[in-house]
């Protein structure tokens, strides 16, 4: 019990404080911390308010939560009326409506932009509470998702060159809090902020839009064109919030979090005759996943392409800087042998930085 008790306070202090603005990415003076005296949502709430996000709607949400449901919960199917009930609660929390919309298409306010980013710090939280004990006492490497492609295969090197694991790697969610990275001696991510903290180049991601090849013949999408003539939907994983707001992409609106379900949706949705003009817009590194020839690929990858975004005078696509950065030295050799690793890694895998594979 005085566990559990901990752990409601450590999820109450992690909300107030990534909605109080200590998150990474967000505005401190976009923020309002108007909550209320109730005990924070815990973890399962956070896991439906995220599932909501990415279904946009309560029944959606429900059939995916309901393989994982907690065991006081598995005594019957986890309803649509018990998702809509947890987001209420959720609001009263916070004060403020958190979705806008119709019940099947369901958006983000801006207030439930804020909590969206506190809740994945949250489930993040946990899950790295539930890590293996077999990764103990081994440097850990943070990264997202998409940084697999690479990180797996240094991770394989390492194990063939020296018969096991030499560092542990966490796969964060999208909208990560600092407050994740006080485990961790390595950070696959933007430059650091702070001078004097040893930082190794890995690639320079630019963005790319999805395009259907029969009604897009360009090689190239201009910035003013994408936001004047089409509908973007963002997936700016691992783009700095500085780096958005500079391109003026800041207020576009921005697609679920996960990028697969947004590709194969966009694929099957504008890959006939008629087009909307919807375009996925997403970093190369992040998109090199889906494109022809790779793991997820899939059906109709062929009948798309990725052109570069690009702006300025003379035109030149918009990018950003990856790095793998050293934020704590523990074990030197062990994180010597991963940062050359994960740099041959990723050099091997020139398309991180845009085109074909």
């Amino acid at each position: 019990m005085r566990l559990r008790g901990w752990l409601v306070v450590g999820v109450s202090v992690a909300l107030l404080l990534a909605i109080g603005g200590v998150g990474i990415s967000m505005n401190r003076s976009a923020l309002r911390l108007a909550v209320s005296d109730e005990v924070a949502p815990d973890e399962w709430e956070c896991r439906v308010f995220l599932a909501v996000v990415e279904h946009r709607q309560h029944t959606k949400a429900a059939e995916a939560l309901s393989p994982t449901r907690p065991r006081h919960l598995r005594d019957r199917p986890y309803a649509r009326q018990l998702v809509g009930k947890t987001i209420q609660r959720i609001e009263r929390w916070c004060g403020e409506p958190l979705f806008e919309g119709n019940r099947g298409q369901l958006r983000l306010t801006e207030r439930g932009r804020e909590f969206e980013r506190a809740a994945r710090g949250v489930v993040g939280e946990y899950r790295l509470m539930r890590r293996p004990a077999r990764d103990a006492g081994l440097p850990r490497l943070a990264c997202l998702p998409h940084h697999a492609l690479f990180v797996e295969p240094a991770q394989a090197r390492l194990r063939e060159r020296f018969g096991g694991p030499r560092v542990a790697v966490d796969y964060l969610e999208p909208h990560y809090r600092a407050a994740e990275l006080g485990r961790h001696a390595l950070l696959v991510g933007p430059p650091p902020h702070r001078a004097g903290v040893r930082s190794v180049p890995l690639y320079t991601a630019r963005l790319e839009a999805m395009v259907p090849a029969a009604h897009f013949a360009d090689v190239r999408l201009p910035l003013p064109e994408l936001l004047r003539r089409y509908h973007p939907e963002l997936h700016l994983t691992g783009v700095p919030d500085e780096r958005v707001a500079e391109w003026g992409l800041d207020r576009a609106p921005s697609g679920p979090p996960d990028t697969a379900t947004a590709v194969l949706r966009l694929r099957h949705e504008a890959g006939g005759p008629d087009w909307d003009g919807r375009v996925l817009v997403a970093p190369s590194d992040a998109a090199l996943a889906f494109k022809p020839g790779m793991e997820f690929g899939g059906r109709h990858a062929e009948r798309f392409r990725w052109v570069p975004v690009v702006s300025g005078v003379p035109e030149a696509p918009l990018t950003h800087e990856v790095r793998l950065t050293v934020r704590a030295a523990g074990d030197a050799e062990a994180v010597d042998a991963a940062v050359a690793a994960v740099q041959s890694a990723a050099r091997a895998l020139p398309a991180l930085a845009g085109g074909d594979p």
